[in-house]
């Protein structure tokens, strides 16, 4: 297929006009992956909004992502058919931490034909240089701080986890022949739950919380208010200096709490404290994604995919650890090790079978051995990468 050929359609989020591209835009995935087993895509819900549940998606021009954010979305068409799509933005709360000027693009998708990545990539690339970027680096996924980053490279045959992306292995060849370096990668790690406790976690659990005066409570032994506001300063300050990290606001943080607390399983978070001072959280979601598959008669019948996940959503077997903060002062004291010992106890006694350990970024050498003491497997790899603008 000839660049000729290839029609692009830039649009935004707040017309009707855009509204209605917005659905095309989504809706490409369908098609796009249907011969796809592992592939089991979010609700289209979560991208556009569904006002009768009160869910705001997203691409909503009322999501609060676009209080700090700018954001330009892109389709590939060849004659009547859509043959790719992507998106950039420019995250004004990440270039404030990082003191850089950083763009992004997500949501790539492509068919199998790299002159349509490159007129994606290209718009993507025009319009962050147009809002004054210096670096494009992606894919990004939203929401930032909780999608997986970068583009699956390893796994393609794992188990399906909530907000880990899959994508067609051919990506990673195409942004490097677009002229992406990769520059940071991501780990993750299946564990069993229901293996025997490891004699040397369990033995240096102990020796932790009698050494600093270690408790641990569950997330219902606490009023939510308090909850709230120590997951909040914990979680900035523990990933304050993570490699892309973008601090929460107050507003962005509770409202994430809010929305979980639909599906939440209280049991499967714990704060640590040390001499009484908050330290710590440990917070792992089910893996809803096993409630998500799409029917066979209906595949895109998302009202029902939404009931069946609200109403089975406590039969899965399992979960991903996918909050985790240690205060900065409280670090390589062992407790890392203290809530995992704490969460498989916890977990076994619930009947879980597995336990997915993510977004491991490639230089945290810590939570690497973590996940060696643990016996886990290796499952996922996504690479990140960056092009210099200049």
């Amino acid at each position: 297929m000839g660049t000729e050929k290839i029609e692009l359609i830039e649009f935004s989020n707040t017309t009707r006009r855009d509204r209605a591209l917005l659905k095309k835009f989504v809706g490409f995935h369908w098609h796009h992956y249907r011969f796809d087993p592992q592939y089991i895509p979010l609700l289209d819900y979560e991208y556009l909004g569904f006002k009768l549940i009160g869910m705001v998606g997203f691409f909503e021009p009322r999501n609060l992502f676009f209080k700090h954010a700018e954001m330009r979305f892109f389709l590939a068409k060849s004659g009547d058919e859509i043959v790719g799509r992507c998106n950039a933005f420019v995250n004004h709360n990440h270039n404030l931490h990082w003191q850089d000027k950083v763009g992004f693009f997500g949501q790539f998708e492509s068919i199998d034909d790299f002159a349509v990545a490159r007129v994606l990539l290209n718009a993507a690339e025009e319009w962050l240089k147009s809002q004054g970027m210096e670096q494009m680096r992606g894919p990004q996924n939203l929401p930032v701080n909780e999608a997986t980053p970068g583009c699956m490279t390893r796994g393609f045959d794992s188990r399906p986890v909530m907000y880990y992306h899959y994508n067609k292995p051919y990506y990673a060849d195409f942004f490097r022949q677009y002229g992406l370096q990769p520059v940071k990668r991501v780990y993750s790690w299946e564990v069993p739950v229901q293996r025997p406790m490891e004699e040397k976690l369990e033995r240096v659990a102990h020796k932790v919380i009698e050494r600093f005066d270690v408790k641990i409570e569950h997330w219902s032994e606490r009023p939510l208010k308090e909850r709230k506001r120590e997951m909040f300063e914990i979680y900035n300050d523990a990933w304050n200096d993570n490699w892309g990290f973008v601090p929460f606001s107050q507003e962005e943080f509770y409202h994430i709490v809010d929305e979980m607390m639909l599906v939440m399983k209280k049991e499967l978070f714990l704060f640590v404290y040390v001499k009484d001072e908050p330290a710590a959280f440990f917070g792992a979601v089910l893996n809803m994604t096993e409630k998500m598959n799409p029917s066979a008669c209906c595949r895109r019948w998302e009202l029902f995919r939404a009931a069946r996940m609200l109403l089975t959503v406590n039969q899965c077997k399992g979960f991903r650890l996918g909050y985790l903060g240690v205060k900065r002062k409280f670090r390589r004291l062992g407790l890392d090790g203290v809530m995992l010992w704490k969460q498989k106890l916890v977990t076994q006694k619930a009947g879980f079978e597995y336990c997915d350990l993510g977004w491991v970024l490639d230089d945290n050498e810590l939570t690497k051995r973590l996940a060696d003491l643990m016996n886990a497997a290796d499952s996922k790899e996504y690479t990140i990468f960056q092009k210099s603008l200049s």
